[in-house]
């Protein structure tokens, strides 16, 4: 299989700088009490946001180099993406995230929600090796033991079967060598005529 090749927008320095701190500000409040009261707190924050839309002038609907950028695992505009980097090998994808306080489920451990969804994503990027659209027909999970916060973690997914209509990938995240959790998916091919109505039918109903 051959390693994709595609690109995305670079954040601009100021827009760069902007996601950062927009992370670093979910990890701190993590920590600030719910009965803190700060008038100025809360200013700064609705006047970033008045700027921020201000500023927008992009649809729901964009161009994969700029919708890429908004992925919530990996995007480097979305300040709710970790974010998680990825490398494609040649019959799959590995990488390594860290996520913090914000992702918190049980105590000092990442919500299994946010668990899924990172091998959701993993295992969803071999689609790219495949160099052919498709859907999620199911997604399995099986829990092993708590993924810690604040830790390198690594995830990788690799293509266990290419069939006719579908291809099925596993994968794993995995913290000192020991797997937390691991994830066996179906993918289901569309052609692109059905692919693209797929997407209309969802853009319309998300306006």
């Amino acid at each position: 299989m051959a390693v994709p090749d595609f690109q995305t927008k670079d954040p601009s320095p100021a827009m760069a700088r902007t996601v950062a701190a927009l992370r670093r500000a979910m990890k701190a409040l993590y920590h600030v009490h719910p009965e803190h009261n700060d008038d100025a707190i809360a200013a700064t924050a609705e006047q970033l946001t008045d700027a921020l839309i201000a500023a927008g002038t992009l649809p729901l609907g964009q161009d994969s180099d700029v919708r890429y950028t908004r992925n919530p695992i990996t995007g480097s505009m979305n300040p709710i993406a970790p974010p998680a980097e990825y490398e494609y090998l040649e019959n799959g994808v590995r990488g390594t995230v860290r996520f913090h306080e914000g992702y918190q489920g049980p105590p000092a451990c990442v919500h299994g929600g946010y668990v899924a969804a990172l091998l959701d994503d993993v295992l969803g990027r071999t689609r790219h090796l495949t160099g052919r659209n498709c859907v999620t027909g199911s997604l399995n999970i099986s829990y092993k033991r708590p993924t810690p916060l604040n830790a390198d973690l690594e995830v990788a997914a690799t293509i266990s079967e290419i069939l006719e209509r579908k291809f099925i990938v596993t994968g794993e995240i995995t913290h000192n060598g020991e797997v937390t959790a691991m994830a066996e998916g179906i993918f289901v091919f569309r052609d692109t005529e059905k692919f693209n109505a797929l997407v209309s039918e969802a853009r319309d109903a998300s306006r």
